[in-house]
């Protein structure tokens, strides 16, 4: 295995949580036991700071058990909120209220508990953020892991369930090789995960593993060595997709390519005939000057 392959991509936790939340929208809803009934996942991509470039994770669309309905903004937080972040989140909810007019819960997604966070911030004495902070340490691990050993033997596993492996495996300590040695293993010997969803979670799994073990080669690809059946079929998987998108847009592309062509054919077609007729009216013009002139006797 080449060194390139075991090196993690650049801000793997961030996009393993967005890549989750985005894919499995419902059914993450519902691993992380949020208040009411999804919807709809919203655009989020203009959700962006100004000053940092930070852009809001996840926005979900609720409705609750009395009908209303209201907006989730879900974030990935590896680290402790501080001042800075807490007030971007409330820039993220005062955007997110005004262009759908609609209440909005930030919730935190954490390793750490939320009394190590910052808890609250005031834009003004009658607006105040307090997030709702999901934890997810290590005994809230155990207890994921416990689930999934449970259940992983089952020919059917609902996919709530079966989003633990992803869960698991972003938020758990780096360095912690039995862990995720564990998640290969229910990954591998589950029958009832299969599909997309074995192949998301394949995905996942391999970029943690090569980011949460970068100091242990060897740790590396032991274990990418025991998802290299999964790895290869969602490889294909992905370049399948890929290359049927790449037909698509290269349709759409040969398509525009040709409707500008017939355009130009056409413009030049018309400039061709105006060009005809400017000729054919001067040729008269001259035609009408030589009889002129030998009326004249000048010719």
């Amino acid at each position: 295995m080449l060194a390139e392959e075991i090196k993690p991509i650049s801000n793997a936790m961030d996009k393993s949580f967005r890549y989750t939340g985005d894919q499995w929208a419902s059914d993450f809803h519902l691993n992380l036991e949020l208040p009411g009934i999804f919807k709809e996942l919203l655009q989020n991509d203009v959700v962006i700071d100004p000053k940092t470039g930070i852009r809001m994770d996840l926005l979900e669309l609720v409705e609750l058990e009395c009908g209303i309905e209201i907006l989730i903004n879900i974030e990935h937080q590896s680290t402790k909120l501080d001042t800075i972040k807490i007030k971007i989140i409330d820039g993220y909810k005062n955007y997110s209220k005004c262009k759908h007019k609609l209440p909005l819960l930030s919730v935190i997604v954490s390793p750490f508990p939320k009394e190590e966070h910052e808890t609250e911030y005031r834009s003004t004495e009658s607006d105040v953020l307090q997030p709702v902070f999901v934890t997810i340490d290590d005994e809230e691990i155990q207890k994921r892991l416990n689930i999934l050993k449970d259940n992983y033997k089952n020919n059917e596993i609902e996919n709530y369930i079966v989003l633990n492996i992803a869960i698991i495996a972003i938020f758990v300590l780096n360095n912690k090789y039995d862990v995720l040695k564990e998640l290969c293993i229910i990954l591998t010997q589950s029958n009832g995960i299969k599909g997309e969803i074995r192949r998301d979670m394949t995905k996942v799994l391999e970029e943690m593993i090569k980011y949460k073990l970068n100091d242990n080669a060897e740790q590396v690809m032991e274990l990418l060595g025991m998802l290299e059946k999964d790895r290869e079929t969602a490889k294909r998987g992905m370049r399948i997709w890929y290359e049927e998108e790449f037909a698509q847009l290269e349709a759409q592309h040969k398509k525009e390519l040709s409707i500008q062509e017939a355009q130009y054919k056409k413009e030049l077609a018309e400039k061709d005939e105006f060009h005809a007729i400017e000729l054919a009216e001067k040729d008269e013009k001259i035609d009408e000057l030589n009889t002129l002139l030998k009326t004249n006797g000048m010719n």
